[in-house]
C-alpha cells in the first residue's frame, strides 16, 4: 500500500451516496468526455480532499465521498506538490467554471473547438493545471485554457499511478 500524499489526484468514478444531481451531472461529465471519470479532487491530508464541486463553491470534502477512485501523483518533489496543493486551495470559495464544462462538452463530444477560461471559476480538472503552471511555468496537458477535463488530466505524463489500498484504488 502506498500512502497518499498531499496533492494526489484522486480521479473519481463512482460517488458514495450520490444525490440525484451528483448522478445527473456524473453521467453527463462522462458521456461528454468519453471517459470513465466524473470528478477530480485533491488529497489534503487525513481523510481530507479539496475539490471544485458543481453544486457549491470550491472547498474541502472528504476522501470517504468516493467509493470508487484511482489516484495518481503529481511527477515533481515533494516540496513542490506541496506549493502546487496550496496554490489549488487559493480557489476556496470560488464558483463553479460551467462555461469551462460547456466548452468541454462541445469540444469533446461534437469536436466544435470552442475553449472558455474564466479567471474566478473553476472546474475541478482545471485547479491543478493551473496550479502547476502558477509554480512551474509548465502546462501538464495539452492546452492552456480552463476546459480540461478529468480525461484530459488522467492522460497527463506529469501523473502516475499509484496503488492505494482503499476506496477501489486497486482495481
Amino acid at each position: 500500500m502506498v500512502n497518499l500524499q498531499p496533492c494526489d489526484v484522486i480521479f473519481v468514478k463512482r460517488r458514495r451516496d450520490p444525490t440525484f444531481k451528483d448522478r445527473i451531472i456524473g453521467k453527463l461529465v462522462k458521456w461528454a468526455t468519453r471517459s470513465e471519470y466524473s470528478h477530480v479532487a485533491y488529497f489534503v491530508a487525513a481523510n481530507i480532499t479539496f475539490e471544485s464541486n458543481a453544486f457549491r463553491s470550491a472547498g474541502y470534502g472528504l476522501l470517504d465521498d468516493y467509493a470508487d477512485f484511482i489516484v495518481k501523483r503529481l511527477r515533481f518533489a515533494p516540496e513542490v506538490r506541496l506549493r502546487v496543493l496550496n496554490q489549488i486551495r487559493k480557489t476556496e470559495g470560488a464558483r463553479y467554471g460551467w462555461g469551462e464544462v460547456i466548452a468541454l462538452l462541445f469540444r469533446k463530444r461534437w469536436g466544435i473547438p470552442v475553449y472558455f477560461d474564466s479567471p474566478h471559476a473553476f472546474e475541478c480538472a482545471e485547479q491543478l493545471v493551473k496550479a502547476v503552471h502558477a509554480e512551474t511555468e509548465l502546462w501538464i496537458v495539452a492546452q492552456s485554457t480552463g476546459d480540461v477535463s478529468p480525461q484530459d488530466l488522467f492522460e497527463s505524463p506529469w501523473l502516475s499511478t499509484i496503488n492505494v489500498e482503499r476506496g477501489g484504488g486497486n482495481e
